[in-house]
């Protein structure tokens, strides 16, 4: 019986589906050249050495004063890069890191709703294609969202410094305990989809202030709160993503017109750059991880990280 020879681009796109990126499942067989794949295990390897550059360059080119600061901030984004590989939880980890090395929280949010935004539209797109974005979720979801993160960073930017630091904490620490709460009791099977237009807008509004004041909970409170509500679990990830864009969308803009009234505060755009080339490096790499460990060790290790980062800005405040 002559051997068969499998083709190489089919066994980088099966390694690489096994790290949670697989094709359309409706794709046609090609031979192993699908377009899909191939572009996929391009973004694959590419996508790390491209924020290994940013890296490096922002690196480079800051003042030597920084560079220890900068390196720490990167090490917070490649932990949530990470993060949001394995379980979907990206400010959970970056927020209350950057919270630890004295950022502002007024600052450190916005930085995290941006980073989303800069991010988020590459799981879209794939999930629109698959068609897990339904509409009737949607945009009940995307209305509650914006307003809800629009009152979030309106309520941000009028408190204390210290008082919304620690609020920031806690919603940290709470969607922390969200998802250790989810791994030990799962989700019950969805028999049938029931989509109630008001209730699934109240998810959006209550997800979307938790993420507007602390640039995290979008993710571990909204989508939980739609599964639980018996959306189906496709439709709840890939409606909350485009959910999400608007969200931190309408938040930054508050952010950024309220920024006349947050006295002492100054947005480094700067520190977008490494923080974006540090979380995006480390995505692919986290795929890899999840792939090896499991995904429920993987949530576990997160929320216990995300919780263990936030808890000492709740109880000393920011400092």
């Amino acid at each position: 019986m002559p051997t068969r020879v499998i083709p190489p681009a089919r066994i980088r796109v099966a390694r690489f589906a096994r790290l949670g990126f697989a094709a359309r499942p409706d794709a046609p067989d090609d031979g192993g050249r699908s377009s899909i794949g191939s572009t996929a295990f391009r973004a694959a390897v590419a996508l790390p050495l491209i924020g290994a550059a940013l890296v490096a360059i922002s690196l480079a080119t800051a003042p030597s004063a920084e560079r220890p600061f900068l390196a720490l901030a990167v090490a917070v984004a490649v932990a949530a890069g990470l993060s949001a590989t394995t379980i979907g939880v990206f400010g959970g980890v970056l927020v209350p890191g950057l919270l630890l090395l004295g950022v502002d929280p007024r600052v450190a949010a916005p930085l995290s709703l941006i980073l989303q935004i800069l991010v988020i539209p590459i799981g879209v797109t794939s999930h629109y294609s698959l068609g897990n974005v339904r509409r009737s979720v949607t945009v009940p979801l995307v209305v509650g969202g914006v307003v809800g993160g629009t009152l979030g960073a309106l309520l941000a930017s009028s408190v204390p410094e210290d008082v919304i630091g620690r609020l920031v904490a806690l919603v940290i620490v709470v969607v922390g305990v969200i998802v250790l709460v989810s791994l030990r009791t799962g989700y019950a099977a969805v028999p049938r989809e029931e989509v109630h237009g008001g209730r699934i807008g109240g998810i959006g509004l209550v997800s979307g202030f938790a993420s507007g004041i602390s640039g995290a909970g979008w993710g571990p409170i909204g989508v939980k709160l739609l599964i639980l509500s018996r959306i189906e679990p496709r439709h709840a990830i890939g409606s909350s993503l485009v959910g999400r864009v608007f969200m931190a969308g309408a938040a930054i803009v508050t952010y950024a017109l309220t920024a006349w009234v947050t006295v002492g505060v100054r947005f480094d755009i700067a520190l977008l750059v490494p923080l974006f080339g540090g979380s995006v490096a480390a995505m692919v790499p986290g795929a890899y991880l999840v792939s090896r460990l499991g995904r429920g060790r993987a949530s576990a290790f997160v929320a216990v990280l995300s919780i263990a980062l936030a808890m000492p800005t709740l109880v000393f405040g920011v400092r």
